[in-house]
């Protein structure tokens, strides 16, 4: 089973991320409209490996230029992902007090799935 999704991860990983981002609009449609069918469950499935594809490539590219940048706050000055916290939950309820100086974190896009009357 690994070595299936990692085959699958090399092929995602080949596709290019814009080609795959002008598809993400018209599955996350797809998928907000529910239905109980298999379609539906591979939609949802391809809408969530573009979405992280796309992390992916953040995370890289992140990574990438923080080896490259010569001073230590490379953290405050990169948007690494809008809404997500790089601390762990521990360290992130011991530094509330710490964080409000901050600013705060950007709240990403949910999307809102709802059944069909």
């Amino acid at each position: 089973m690994e070595r299936m999704l990692l085959k699958m991860a090399a092929q995602l990983n080949s596709l290019d991320e814009a080609s795959l981002m002008n598809l993400w609009q018209e599955l996350a449609e797809k998928v907000e409209d529910f239905e109980p069918t298999k379609r539906w469950e591979e939609q949802a499935l391809a809408l969530g490996m573009i979405q992280a594809l796309h992390m992916k490539n953040q995370l890289f590219n992140y990574n990438l230029a923080t080896l490259h940048r010569k001073d230590k706050d490379m953290a405050e000055d990169v948007n690494f992902l809008a809404g997500f916290d790089r601390k762990n939950t521990k360290q992130k309820d011991s530094e509330s007090s710490e964080s409000n100086d901050k600013e705060p974190l950007v709240q990403c896009k949910v999307l809102q799935f709802r059944p069909r009357d």
